[in-house]
């Protein structure tokens, strides 16, 4: 069935092959003896995953690139020609340690900045692009040993006065910035010669009155503010106002009043003693027997 048959005059029996052409660049022609034209369509032996095969009835068989944007902007769209469409994550790693790197399916990557703040007013909070967010102690050191310093999280620095108190009243206390607490001995000097002055720790300066006897019965003993104990002899101190006593002082014992002796060993007198006047001798034949 693949030929017409013909007779001509002149030649004779004619046998022409029948034309299979469809005129579509899509098919394989071809003619089958038994069934005749036969018109089979090109088959796909394409083996690549990356091309799409298409045919042209006109122009016959060709191949259209596969498109795998699959509209996310944080995958890397490619092809494989054995595995065909890849979609890989991308890395939005900027290697900056002070960016929240993220990726959005319209936009892409963002990179917004870190928050270092660790709500912490004891630290000092920064970013390092190498090793990320650093938040270092701050220092509250105010250089004045007079106060103590301290860190509050939430209120920062704080340097309150320290007390200097010993709990010492002979010493006054004082600060220095430089060095600290300083403490003096209490001047317990009233400046008066006739006290002795101490200091008790719990109650402070006090005073005892000296003593100024030097044991001299003899001697008047009293003390002046200004220079201390006086011992004073005074010319009167063992007068008895007595003519008839020779006045004397021992230191041991004190005024000694002996009775004098008015005997002029005169058998013609007769010896006495007035005390306003002292011895009398009065001769015999003229008062007193």
């Amino acid at each position: 069935m693949c030929f017409e048959y013909s007779c001509d005059v002149d030649v004779g029996c004619l046998s022409l092959p029948i034309v299979c052409d469809d005129y579509d660049a899509c098919t394989d022609d071809s003619c089958d003896s038994y069934s005749g034209c036969v018109y089979t369509p090109i088959e796909n032996t394409n083996t690549d995953a990356c091309l799409i095969f298409n045919c042209d009835h006109k122009n016959g068989v060709y191949f259209t690139p596969v498109v795998c944007d699959d509209h996310n902007a944080c995958t890397c769209d490619t092809c494989d020609s054995i595995s065909g469409c890849m979609h890989t994550t991308i890395d939005c790693d900027d290697m900056n340690e002070c960016t929240i790197d993220t990726c959005d399916k319209l936009a892409g990557c963002q990179y917004s900045n870190l928050n270092c703040d660790d709500y912490n007013a004891c630290t000092s909070d920064h970013c390092c692009t190498q090793t990320g967010c650093q938040n270092n102690e701050i220092s509250c050191n105010d250089n004045n040993a007079c106060t103590e310093d301290k860190c509050s999280p939430n209120s920062g620095c704080s340097h309150t006065p320290i007390s200097c108190d010993d709990n010492d009243a002979c010493t006054t206390e004082s600060c220095c910035p430089q060095r600290g607490c300083i403490y003096n001995s209490v001047n317990c000097c009233d400046l008066n010669a006739c006290t002795e002055d101490y200091c008790d720790s719990k109650t402070g300066c006090w005073y005892r009155n000296i003593e100024c006897d030097d044991y001299n019965r003899c001697t008047q003993d009293y003390c002046d503010p200004y220079s201390g104990c006086l011992f004073v002899t005074p010319d009167c101190l063992c007068d008895d106002k007595n003519d008839c006593t020779i006045d004397s002082c021992e230191p041991m014992f004190g005024c000694i009043n002996i009775q004098v002796s008015c005997d002029d060993h005169d058998d013609s007198t007769y010896d006495s003693c007035e005390p306003a006047v002292g011895c009398i001798h009065t001769p015999t034949g003229h008062g007193y027997y």
